[in-house]
């Protein structure tokens, strides 16, 4: 007999080799195991600008709570569940309350995300709906007064991160209740499907079109092995730049930072730096009614 799809497992292309191993995967004893917390380090930045720009990008069921886009780079590091790698992400997300059939919640919706490896992009965006793009990213770069972060697509730089740890934020309190007021993170998560022989391209809707919740509550279990650490997070000054590509500079993506460039910075809410632990946990993120 050949391959043969089991039930109840975690697949992702090419499935022709089995299930995912774990934690994708529960272990033979039906567990959900968690590995080694990342280490992260991130630098945001945090403006306010028209709320018209916002709300039109919040698909049904969303409205906008404040006109604010955040802008974050994260490097995770020493990454139990990726062997130790390392790898980053760039977060852009606006505050939102969404109102479901069945649930109403106050989070962040993920307008987009840019990641510099492969396995996380490919399982973010296919199992937990993560709006996820490839980007080539720099290390931080510390030159003792700023903190800087990069970047590119196909040689073209797209995105300058700057934070000026020694002059203070613009407006930390509100920094402060944006961040107490989200439960978690949003995301719309969209499959477009395959038309069949005959069918005009572009005719077979989608496979997948809902929204997706990832809570940011985490009750440690009574078996993790590991310990947390307490966040440190320090505000300051920064500010963001987006450098408008032509369509021959992101052939793919140029729509999406062409919008986010176009977007009136009307003033800085302020910037911060944190470090904290990540259990990198995953396996509460659910579909919103």
């Amino acid at each position: 007999m050949g391959f043969q799809l089991k039930k109840n497992k975690v697949y992702e292309m090419p499935v022709f080799f089995g299930p995912v191993p774990v934690p994708k995967n529960l272990d033979e004893n039906g567990n959900y195991v968690l590995k080694k917390p990342g280490d992260i380090e991130a630098i945001t930045v945090m403006f306010e600008t028209e709320r018209e720009q916002l709300e039109t990008l919040l698909p049904e069921g969303f409205s906008l709570y404040a006109p604010v886009l955040s802008i974050a780079e994260c490097e995770f590091a020493n990454l139990g569940h990726f062997g130790g790698n390392t790898y980053t992400l760039v977060n852009i997300s606006v505050p939102v309350h969404f109102k479901g059939t069945e649930e109403a919640l106050d989070g962040d919706l993920v307008l987009a995300m840019f990641e510099n490896h492969a396995e996380p992009i490919i399982g973010g965006r296919d199992q937990l709906g993560y709006s996820k793009i490839y980007a080539d990213m720099t290390p931080f770069i510390k030159n003792g007064k700023t903190i800087k972060a990069c970047c590119s697509s196909w040689g073209f730089r797209f995105l300058e991160l700057t934070l000026t740890p020694d002059k203070p934020a613009e407006n930390p309190d509100r920094i402060t209740e944006l961040g107490m007021r989200s439960k978690g993170k949003f995301n719309y998560k969209y499959i477009q499907s395959t038309p069949y022989k005959g069918m005009a391209y572009g005719s077979g809707g989608s496979d997948a079109s809902y929204v997706t919740f990832n809570p940011k509550e985490w009750t440690k279990p009574k078996d993790y092995p590991f310990t947390i650490r307490k966040p440190e997070i320090t505000f300051c000054s920064g500010s963001i730049t987006f450098h408008r590509p032509e369509p021959d500079d992101m052939p793919t993506y140029w729509h999406i930072v062409q919008y986010l460039s176009d977007l009136k910075i009307k003033q800085y809410l302020g910037a911060q730096h944190s470090f904290y632990n990540d259990p990198c946990d995953y396996s509460h993120v659910y579909r919103v009614k």
